[in-house]
């Protein structure tokens, strides 16, 4: 491991807990292992049990994002928290900018909205980027650019993007993308089109936010005028976070919860369980506000002009995941 780049690492985990402390943020420690390690469709967890002093075994999972705790502590009567810390997803890839361990930064404020949500991610970013000093090899653009999922499908692959749209896969084939099949569903001819064209455009853009997703896409955000209120930042051509402007309703939270565990059913994998202490967390009153995930191995990578995570994580070639490192070719430097 790099010495000069676990202090950079280092540097910029000081450099966010006094960012966010400048702003009146709390850090707010959140559990690794919970009930329910996370709400995705597509993403599954680390499975493990905690055996009681009477020999009763409870299932635990390792988390992948500490969302559900940090919006509990939003319905205590706190207005602005975040926490830097580990997170998990199992059976996933191992990649130049994946890992099953990582660190994540979630923040969370009420009362603001999504566009000045925005500009606090830019603002964060670009502090980053000043507090790494010369250090700092990504050059940052004077605005970074801002676009909907909407304009991206229409202006990229020449498609009206209408969520569950029955005759998408054949608007795709006929534009000639050669992955949608004619049988492909909505979701899976637009994540089909989403990765082979709308991704390689937004790869073109030094930083470019992208907003406003089909419903179907929301996960836990609010839908406003018939769209998903999240956005994400692609930096250096990387994903780095997924804002929500966060779903409030108890019920619409259990109905989507619901939802997603039907459709890991239908597609082979596990339910997961539901959180009763974030529901009630919901029940008792959760304001109006908006919510990121941010992944800080990404951040500092990128910020350092390297090409993945991986040299930057410490005791990354340890076991249990040394076996695959050496079949994977990950060229970081």
């Amino acid at each position: 491991m790099d010495i000069q780049r676990l202090k950079t690492r280092q540097l910029l985990q000081n450099h966010i807990h006094q960012f966010f402390q400048s702003k009146t943020y709390l850090s707010v420690d959140a559990p690794l292992a919970v009930v329910t390690p996370g709400t995705e469709v597509h993403l599954n967890y680390f499975a493990t049990s905690w055996q009681d002093h009477r020999l009763g075994q409870h299932k635990v999972y390792l988390r992948s994002s500490p969302e559900l705790h940090l919006k509990q502590a939003l319905s205590w009567g706190l207005e602005r928290v975040y926490h830097l810390g580990k997170c998990f997803r199992n059976n996933g890839e191992i990649s130049a900018w994946h890992h099953p361990e990582f660190t994540m930064l979630e923040y969370y404020q009420v009362g603001i909205s999504l566009s000045a949500f925005m500009q606090l991610t830019e603002d964060l970013i670009r502090s980053s980027a000043e507090a790494l000093g010369p250090l700092t090899k990504l050059s940052l653009p004077t605005v970074f650019t801002k676009i909907s999922m909407y304009e991206a499908f229409e202006q990229w692959a020449g498609i009206e993007l209408v969520d569950g749209d029955p005759g998408f896969a054949a608007k795709a084939m006929a534009r000639g993308y050669q992955s949608v099949n004619a049988d492909d569903d909505f979701e899976t001819a637009y994540f089909k089109v989403l990765i082979d064209v709308i991704e390689p455009e937004l790869t073109r853009h030094e930083a470019i936010f992208v907003y406003d997703y089909p419903p179907s896409q929301a996960a836990l955000a609010k839908i406003k005028s018939g769209r998903a209120q999240r956005f994400e930042l692609y930096l250096g051509g990387v994903e780095l976070c997924n804002a929500f402007d966060e779903l409030l309703s108890p019920e619409e939270n259990l109905q989507r919860l619901k939802a997603s565990n039907a459709q890991r059913i239908q597609l082979g994998s596990y339910p997961l369980p539901e959180d009763e202490d974030f529901l009630k967390a919901l029940q008792s009153g959760l304001q109006d506000c908006c919510g990121n995930a941010l992944g800080f191995d990404r951040l500092l990578a990128l910020l350092m002009g390297l090409k993945g995570i991986g040299s930057l994580i410490p005791f990354r070639a340890n076991q249990p995941y040394r076996q695959s490192l050496k079949t994977e070719h990950l060229d970081e430097s």
